[in-house]
């Protein structure tokens, strides 16, 4: 049907358009480089009818946030309106990650309206940027910030404006990016009420219909054409104080429909490495919707042939209050690379399904803590993990935009002495602090070689570290050295 195609292009780009002006308009890194944001429009039954992203995370995690919000603000919204969360237990899947919404209403019915989620600089937690290493509760990792109204019928409730301000190391920065958050959200609503006005509600209903059905056919397609055998596989990630952790997996095929059974999983840790149910959902589904070799609209119609069984208690699914910061930048690597592997265990060669997971280490730095009226993080993140096919990150690492040494250098205080792949296509980075003594959180997995790089500091002293480190100091003139593995490292 070419009027619903001609439609649901207009929505996309008021979506893509939502996106692409938060990540300009905002002063945070995590939004202008590493774009850790997601724009989305949902129905007024809170069906994803679009959305943009460029982290997996956000897949399952936008709309089940937006659930929560609806269930608990039901029958007590109004237009001007805007709600806010960031939980990992009301359908996220960090603190530090904000869902805001602007529900839309004509005639006094709800319509389609838009929505927003993005990471924060810093949202209180025990250490700035909500990534803590030796993490057992989520309150080690930020503020909980169950369903809030930040607008009341068009008016800033103040108290909780100033609640939210009040709780974070980077007040200025955090202002910044929940007012451009705000921007974006009622440029959008102007849009969509536009489009809307074009239409009759049936109309709308029918063409969203129709992409929706279009959408779910080509993914049940997809898995119709799956061979007829049973596909089981584990992937093993080791946690610090627990050991060995199996993430167990079991694809079920029925039909033309798909059930991901995650009985045998290991359970919750205390570490950050527990994943919520959103995030595991978008980690399993992922090496599916990669397989589209022209990509795939994120729609409802393509989530609704998958289902899923998931205990509870497990570190795919723990129970309040575990810590989760990790869940992104590690554990859900180890739940793609299962599926991947349950894949290729029933006969799929990496031809037909890729391996997209391949980590990499990360770094969060910060001055010392309460010597300064506002704090904010660096989040260091200057070379990638070469993908299996030999082009570019993998695909699980996100489309984050590779910070410049100029930039490094300006604004940060880090000298990039050199970026550069190695003959075993890996990339190994190397920065030299040239600011005041500072001291960094290391995101790594725990592993005993290279496999999935490593960090080393030289100069003040030599440390070489191939797991996860918290409050590591550089000191003035220290080196830092990021090894990032390469092509074939992220192979099952």
């Amino acid at each position: 049907m070419i009027e619903a195609q001609i439609f649901y292009s207009k929505l996309q780009a008021i979506c893509r358009e939502m996106g692409h002006n938060l990540e300009r308009t905002s002063r945070s890194p995590l939004l202008a480089l590493d774009r850790s944001y997601a724009s989305a429009i949902l129905t007024e039954e809170l069906e994803l009818a679009v959305q943009k992203q460029y982290d997996v995370g956000h897949l399952y995690a936008l709309r089940d946030s937006v659930a929560t919000m609806f269930d608990y603000f039901s029958y007590d919204l109004a237009e001007g309106d805007i709600i806010l969360v960031a939980d990992p237990y009301s359908g996220g899947t960090q603190g530090q990650t904000v869902t805001m919404a602007a529900p839309l209403f004509q005639e006094g019915e709800l319509v389609l309206f838009p929505v927003v989620r993005a990471q924060m600089m810093d949202f209180a937690g025990e250490y700035p940027g909500g990534y803590h290493p030796e993490a057992f509760e989520v309150w080690q990792e930020g503020i909980r910030v169950t369903p809030i109204k930040l607008y009341h019928r068009g008016v800033l409730q103040r108290d909780v404006w100033r609640f939210l301000l009040a709780n974070s190391r980077a007040p200025s920065l955090l202002e910044s990016d929940l007012k451009a958050m705000v921007a974006c959200l009622r440029l959008a609503e102007e849009q969509i009420a536009d489009v809307l006005g074009s239409y009759r509600p049936e109309e709308t209903e029918a063409f969203l219909k129709h992409i929706f059905q279009y959408s779910e056919t080509q993914v049940r397609r997809l898995i119709s054409d799956l061979p007829e055998v049973t596909f089981q596989s584990k992937a093993c990630l080791k946690d610090e104080k627990a050991g060995e952790v199996p993430i167990h997996v079991k694809l079920m095929k029925e039909n033309d429909s798909l059930t991901i059974d995650f009985s045998g999983t290991g359970n919750q840790v205390e570490t950050p490495l527990n994943s919520p149910i959103a995030s595991t959902k978008a980690y399993a589904v992922w090496p599916f919707l990669t397989s589209f070799e022209n990509g795939i609209d994120l729609n409802e119609g393509t989530l609704l042939p998958f289902h899923f069984n998931i205990e509870e208690g497990t570190i795919v699914s723990p129970h309040f209050p575990a810590a989760t910061a990790f869940s992104g930048k590690i554990t859900g690597h180890f739940i793609s690379e299962a599926v991947v592997s349950s894949l290729r265990s029933g006969g799929l060669k990496k031809e037909i399904i890729p391996s997209i997971h391949g980590m990499g280490p990360e770094a969060v730095l910060y001055p010392p803590i309460g010597k300064e009226r506002e704090i904010e993080p660096l989040f260091l993140v200057p070379g990638f993990p070469i993908s299996s096919s030999g082009w570019g990150p993998s695909p699980l690492y996100g489309e984050k935009l590779l910070v410049s040494a100029e930039e490094l250098e300006m604004h940060d205080g880090f000298q990039m002495v050199s970026r550069e792949l190695d003959n075993g296509q890996g990339m190994t980075v190397q920065l030299v602090n040239h600011r005041a003594d500072i001291y960094a959180n290391l995101i790594q997995p725990v592993a005993k070689n290279e496999e999935y790089g490593s960090i080393e500091i030289t100069g003040s002293r030599t440390a070489s570290f191939h797991e996860s480190a918290l409050g590591e100091l550089l000191k003035y003139g220290d080196q830092i050295t990021f090894r990032y593995p390469g092509k074939g490292s992220d192979e099952s």
